[in-house]
């Protein structure tokens, strides 16, 4: 992750939550799917990395009831300061390459049954050594679930920024590709939430930026995109949308 990605997320962490919000049943079912790929049990030893808030973490606790906390690692503690104060949840600052490198060491040094990164695969710079690293970090029954954006969306974004997207997005078959290279087996599976938020409060999302991709455009920039966002939504007090996602799981191969 950039110092440049850092300060945008330093910038964001206080509002984070409340884009999100909107709809709490979305983050449950979400966790809920997260759980359902990974199989997790009250037994594994999880972390989440690149957590933020923890909004997501919380709700996957509700579902697996972890009989150990939840690592919780982030590289932006104002983000980690969100969390709630949980014996189910352990902040920990850090990078998925800090992870994965050793320089951040797990607490108590067990291995891991389960690492979870929900869209922060994009953020990772040297993806085949970070993903060996984390992969060195599982069980003998460890899996490893990354979720991630397709390339192409569906978000109600304006054509600038869909197109600076789809240039900063991996593809979800490069992942495949790479998970499978540092010797886990590796598949991809697609889920798909429905989201409908009103189009008043999306514009105030869009002009916190709560995508990184936001990040990307400067603030003359941001208003003209948001102007053509206006223009071309101008109908539709409510928006709804699909909001599809690649599951790659990576799993210990047995033996």
């Amino acid at each position: 992750m950039t110092d440049q990605t850092v300060e945008h997320y330093e910038r964001v962490a206080g509002s984070y939550n409340e884009h999100w919000t909107y709809d709490p049943d979305y983050v449950r079912r979400f966790a809920a799917a997260m759980a359902d790929a990974l199989r997790l049990t009250s037994s594994d030893a999880i972390a989440d990395v690149g957590c933020g808030t923890g909004l997501y973490t919380r709700r996957l606790c509700e579902y697996v009831e972890p009989a150990r906390p939840v690592l919780c690692v982030d590289p932006v503690p104002a983000m980690l300061d969100q969390l709630p104060a949980s014996p189910r949840l352990r902040p920990v600052v850090g990078r998925a390459e800090d992870l994965a490198s050793g320089e951040v060491a797990i607490p108590d040094g067990t291995p891991l049954d389960a690492v979870i990164l929900k869209e922060s695969i994009h953020h990772v710079a040297d993806r085949a050594t970070t993903l060996a690293g984390l992969g060195g970090l599982l069980s003998r029954h460890g899996r490893l679930l990354i979720v991630m954006l397709p390339q192409s969306i569906h978000h109600p974004l304006f054509r600038a920024a869909h197109e600076r997207f789809e240039q900063l997005q991996p593809a979800p078959a490069e992942i495949v590709e790479e998970i499978g290279a540092v010797g886990l087996r590796a598949s991809v599976s697609y889920r798909t939430f429905h989201a409908a938020i009103d189009r008043d409060r999306y514009v105030r999302m869009l002009e916190s930026r709560y995508m990184s991709v936001l990040s990307e455009f400067s603030d003359d920039e941001l208003r003209e995109g948001i102007e053509q966002f206006r223009h071309a939504y101008r109908n539709d007090p409510v928006l709804r949308f699909e909001d599809q996602f690649a599951f790659v799981t990576g799993w210990v191969r047995p033996g």
